[in-house]
């Protein structure tokens, strides 16, 4: 997290809302001398996505002038703004007193303190997750601390724990009427935990608390706020919360939180929302559908076609479908407007939440990339908008997948689609091949400027990762993981030494086989870990190796070849598209070798690392000379633009079934396996909760076992016995039930054989 990015620093503009609609939330913001971060709050108030609301501002009392003109001044900014001055009482009487002045057909009270900000979804989110789940009473998001310290605050919510320390900030949105309903804060006094308790008396009163686990809001520590007074106040502060919370069982309600695995089984909603209906922007607007933000190829050429693409020209929204902490999301939302999903939606209502993006929006064109809810929700899409073009691009076909992965998403939507683009011919053949699918390649690409060798000084950076500077060195840049082979990259590294002794070796990446990998290298290797500068790695670099089994057309491979090093690499994918014999080598990569034919594989690459390594000057003058001929990101972006202009203008006459939500339901029980697969890692990475089924049992439990696991070194075999002792309950279960039947089958089988008998002896009577 950058926290550096605040979201109040300006005010986003998405356009004119075209309907005129009654306020449906009444944002409450209670304010006491705090005109100092009041236009930043107001920011993020005015650059909301969802419109209908109104903010009522409470005075409480303010005593600084100046605080008082910036309100005065803040007032008058916009209709939708309601300011009220009373005497002095304490933040838990203003925000009651604002709830009593609101509009009367609001639904939904969001309070918002004056020197908090929100992200511009923040409303829209919340709308959303209480829209559809009507059994949820309240709804909050993860949060991100600024100010006086910076982290993240994200905890896995029991009702249990709740009672014991409070784990929902107070920037959250709950239904008026139960709001009312309980009383509203009800507390009189100062420096209290007045929220801590409202959500006790809510939950008391069966009322449901869901968890969004985006980062949408942004809390503002300091050490002179109303919290850090009511925790010097602790023990009076205390008498409330402890008088709530007594009443309360453990598992009074049921939590709502994000990620979810929703239903196997369910039917798209019919909702009933208001809904805000923007005018078309002079842009072209595209929708994009991408899994996650995470760092990796994929991800990264949407971000920088996303970046490429004419600002004054084009509008960039993207929906995300799978569980992720979205590490890059950040980046993304410089350039676009962009929703996680699945951090505050079920899988079944995001075909109601892209239809309403399309609608809102006046999406231009949409386009698919690695998600296969994306697919299977463009049947109804597209025949609800016949006129926009839907289209896809496929990265690589992962073969381990026995529904062949997004090619086979691809095709069963083929006649929705405008055209499907892959990143390398060999990709374009196994579509042709697997599916008689056609498609067209456009590469990806390297930024030329960011992987330039004259940006970077060798001697430098040899220093700072303390490196030799006498040295060839040789790196592998990846995650180490089964899949990219690093043990193997360490058999040929030693085998290089031998032959070439002024070699050493560089691995820079973390994974599930860094332990392997450290106890196989010696004194001629450096272990870097994860490195996000990776242009710092190939600057030092004079050869690159990628011995991996899986591949599309490694990201690794174009950046290397831009800082002018060679690269050796596997055939896998299309890595001999863009390598040979003048830029490197490619090696033969086989997929069931016998020992000798794998000894064979690794001394090819030996040999091939040193003949480029003994014509190294040679070789290096046509690395970055292929790249800046036709593997550059600019290329690809213009590529791609000139793409999106040809499928608006093409698809204006489309003719398509009618809407077909079924496919989408459909799709939803397919997946929903590897759905819950991302769901539990999210929670075991993020939360520190080891997930048993659908419903978490025991979270504390696990969370403090999995916690002194780690501190003994001991977390992943900690995690492999208790993933035995799981499927050991499952193998025990089945054998029980088996057991029974058994019980059951053998008298049933003895009574079948005497009822065989008897009617064979009967039948000659019978005659």
């Amino acid at each position: 997290m950058d926290y550096t990015r605040l979201p109040g620093k300006t005010i986003k503009k998405f356009g004119k809302v075209l309907n005129k609609e009654k306020p449906v939330i009444s944002i409450i913001t209670p304010f006491y001398n705090g005109g100092k971060t009041l236009m930043e709050t107001a920011n993020c108030v005015f650059s909301q996505t969802y419109p209908f609301f109104e903010w009522i501002i409470v005075d409480d009392g303010s005593k600084d002038q100046d605080s008082l003109k910036e309100l005065a001044k803040l007032e008058k900014m916009d209709s939708r703004i309601r300011v009220f001055h009373k005497e002095n009482g304490g933040p838990s009487m203003a925000r009651d007193f604002g709830i009593a002045k609101a509009n009367k057909d609001t639904k939904y009270v969001y309070f918002l303190d004056c020197d908090d900000q929100i992200d511009s979804t923040m409303l829209e989110c919340l709308y959303w997750t209480l829209e559809t789940h009507e059994d949820a009473s309240f709804a909050y998001t993860t949060m991100v601390n600024f100010g006086a310290s910076e982290f993240i605050w994200e905890k896995y919510l029991t009702i249990e724990q709740q009672k014991e320390e409070n784990l929902i900030c107070i920037s959250s949105m709950v239904r008026k009427e139960d709001l009312l309903e309980v009383g509203c804060f009800g507390i009189k006094e100062k420096a209290m935990y007045e929220d801590w308790n409202l959500w006790l008396k809510l939950i008391r009163a069966g009322k449901k608390p869901l968890r969004v686990s985006a980062p949408l809001f942004w809390y503002r520590t300091s050490d002179s706020g109303e919290l850090s007074r009511a925790k010097k106040n602790n023990e009076n502060a205390m008498r409330y919360v402890r008088e709530t919370a007594k009443d309360i069982s453990d598992n009074q309600v049921e939590v709502i939180q994000f990620p979810r695995y929703g239903d196997d089984y369910a039917i798209t909603k019919k909702l009933n929302m208001v809904l805000p209906d923007y005018e078309k922007d002079h842009r072209k607007t595209i929708l994009y559908l991408f899994p996650w933000m995470v760092v990796g190829g994929a991800d990264f050429f949407n971000l920088e076609l996303i970046k490429r693409l004419p600002k004054d020209q084009y509008r960039s929204i993207i929906l995300t479908t799978t569980p992720s902490n979205n590490p890059i999301r950040q980046d993304f939302e410089e350039y676009a407007e962009v929703y996680d999903m699945s951090s505050f939606l079920d899988r079944i209502d995001y075909q109601a939440f892209a239809d309403y993006m399309i609608g809102s929006r006046k999406v231009d064109l949409v386009f698919i990339s690695n998600t296969e809810y994306g697919y299977y929700m463009t049947p109804y899409l597209k025949g609800k908008y016949p006129n926009i073009p839907f289209m896809d691009y496929i990265h690589s076909v992962d073969l381990r997948d026995p529904r062949g992965h997004f090619g086979r998403g691809s095709r069963d939507v083929n006649d929705y689609l405008y055209g499907t683009y892959v990143c390398n011919g060999f990709t374009k053949k196994q579509l042709k091949d697997m599916f008689q699918k056609e498609s067209n390649v456009v590469y990806i690409g390297t930024s030329d400027k960011k992987f330039d060798p004259k940006e970077y000084n060798k001697e430098e950076l040899l220093k700072k990762y303390e490196l030799p500077e006498d040295k060839m060195i040789i790196s592998f840049i990846a995650r180490l993981a089964t899949e990219k082979r690093p043990e193997m990259f360490i058999e040929i590294a030693k085998r290089i030494n031998e032959k070439n002794p002024n070699t050493f070796f560089v691995i820079a990446g973390d994974g599930p086989l860094m332990k392997e990998v450290k106890s196989k290298a010696n004194r001629n290797f450096k272990l870097l870990g994860m490195i996000s500068n990776t242009e710092e790695i190939y600057a030092v670099s004079d050869l690159t190796i990628n011995c991996s089994m899986l591949e599309g057309l490694a990201l690794t491979s174009y950046e290397s070849l831009a800082m002018e090093v060679p690269v050796i690499s596997t055939d896998v994918g299309g890595q001999p598209e863009l390598i040979d014999d003048s830029v490197g080598g490619i090696v033969h990569y086989h997929s069931n070798p016998t020992p000798e034919v794998f000894d064979k594989e690794i001394n090819e690459y030996v040999e091939k690392a040193i003949k480029t390594l003994d014509n190294l000057d040679k070789v290096k003058k046509n690395c970055r000379k292929r790249i800046l001929e036709g593997f550059t990101l600019d290329i690809m972006a213009k590529k791609m633009q000139k793409i999106f202009i040809e499928a608006m203008e093409s698809s204006k006459n489309d003719q398509v079934p009618a809407p077909n939500e079924n496919i989408y339901e459909l799709a939803c029980e397919v997946y929903t396996e590897y759905y819950f697969k991302c769901t539990n890692a999210y929670y075991e990475n993020n939360l520190g909760v080891w997930l048993t089924a659908k419903k978490v049992r025991f979270p504390r439990l696990y969370r403090h076992l999995g916690n002194r696991l780690k501190v003994y070194g001991a977390y992943t075999e900690g995690k492999n016995i208790i993933e035995w002792l799981r499927r050991f309950k499952k193998v025990l279960k089945h054998f029980i039930i088996s057991l029974k039947l058994f019980i059951i089958a053998v008298p049933s089988a003895l009574l079948l054989f005497i009822k065989v008998v008897f009617y064979y002896i009967k039948k000659p009577f019978k005659r």
